[in-house]
């Protein structure tokens, strides 16, 4: 004889696996962009020398300009 509660409760506990499994990859991806933060963050340091040495041999030049196309040294209004 079936019992009602048997009916109920499969799909109650398919649906608990399914969260489980879509969870456990929400999880995986957030510590994958994690590791990639904390690896960009480890390489800040080497960037900004680096950008540093190229602004200094005259290989980059940073050029701030105003939205009108103006570049004054205070942005003045």
């Amino acid at each position: 004889m079936l019992n009602k509660n048997e009916g109920v409760s499969m799909p109650f506990l398919t649906l608990v696996i399914i969260l489980l499994a879509i969870a456990a990859i929400i999880s995986l991806v957030f510590s994958f962009l994690g590791i990639l933060l904390v690896g960009a963050l480890r390489l800040l340091p080497i960037v900004f020398i680096v950008l540093l040495v190229l602004v200094l041999m005259g290989k980059v030049r940073i050029s701030i300009t105003r939205g009108d196309g103006r570049r004054n040294r205070w942005f003045e209004d």
